[in-house]
């Protein structure tokens, strides 16, 4: 088999080891081995920084999986939009609720998820009244194709989907 990347990573710094720390050699083995942790660490958090655009594509590619359509005019696009930004209205309803629970004032702990998706809405709120609100561009039958067939979570595949700006000026999702 193939020899796994800590079994090549230890290989380069058993290397490392048998050269003289000042050679040529000892700084190319050393300027190798800190480029694979530096291109390990952008992997692992290339997702995380794509995370919040990588779940509002996931939303859009289930409503295409139950919608089952072609395309969307631009009505029906504007109000798949509305429905998107109201997505956790119920828990923070029910957080806020169980918050007032025993005699307390309502308002959500900064660390709370619930506090954290208000935050969020408020956000997505303000860019869909300004008709800014940035999804899939799903008026074209080519992008409702791409947003059904993405590799779910696949950030590279993602930027290859064509986004535009929705909303109703002056309009609140409800």
């Amino acid at each position: 088999g193939r020899a796994g990347k800590n079994q090549i990573r230890d290989h380069k710094i058993k290397q490392l080891g048998a050269l003289h720390p000042n050679s040529r050699k000892a700084a190319q083995k050393q300027g190798e081995l800190l480029h694979d942790d530096k291109k390990a660490m952008h992997i692992l958090t290339k997702d995380l920084k794509w995370k919040p655009q990588l779940q509002k594509f996931q939303w859009f590619q289930k409503a295409v999986w139950m919608d089952q359509k072609k395309m969307y005019t631009v009505e029906e696009l504007t109000a798949l939009a509305a429905e998107y930004v109201t997505r956790n209205d119920e828990l923070i309803a029910d957080a806020i609720h169980a918050a007032t629970i025993g005699g307390g004032k309502g308002k959500l702990a900064p660390t709370s998820s619930a506090w954290q998706k208000l935050k969020v809405r408020e956000a997505e709120e303000s860019d869909f009244a300004a008709g800014e609100l940035v999804i899939p561009d799903m008026i074209y039958p080519k992008v409702v194709r791409a947003v059904n067939d993405w590799r779910t979570g696949n950030v590279d595949q993602m930027h290859t989907i064509r986004t535009g700006k929705y909303g109703k000026e002056g309009q609140i999702p409800v």
